[in-house]
């Protein structure tokens, strides 16, 4: 594995993920260009944010920090072997800031964050079928 700097491998996980700086930043409560200077190295994150970033990206902070071969990149190139198609590049913006929130949940409230997008979408389910 090629050594990263902890900037170099925000910035590769997070084109890997097709998300903007902006995302990420509004998703761990930052400014932009607070994360921008992380990825250009000019600042090293805090443990804490270093450990939100971790878990949006699904990868540990030894690999945030270049001190890990367990990475995104093995993972995907195992999957390309059971898929031809990475499923989070078809998922829209939104459904990607979605999943970016759910993961910087609390585990006691991602149960109730499911059940209330279940429960709208049942609620629009039955409205279309209304209206239909």
């Amino acid at each position: 594995m090629k050594d990263y700097s902890i900037g170099e491998s925000l910035r590769k996980v997070r084109k890997e993920h097709n998300l903007k700086q902006k995302d990420i930043a509004e998703a761990i409560g930052i400014d932009r260009s607070t994360y921008s200077f992380y990825e250009t190295g000019k600042t090293n994150p805090p443990i804490e944010t270093m450990c939100a970033l971790a878990k949006i990206y699904n990868v540990t902070i030894g690999y945030l920090i270049g001190k890990e071969a367990n990475n995104p990149e093995l993972r995907v190139r195992a999957n390309a072997v059971s898929s031809a198609v990475d499923p989070i590049a078809l998922l829209n913006e939104d459904e990607q800031k979605l999943i970016i929130y759910y993961r910087l949940a609390q585990e006691n409230s991602k149960k109730e964050i499911l059940d209330e997008v279940i429960r709208k979408c049942r609620n629009d389910a039955e409205n279309k079928d209304a209206e239909g």
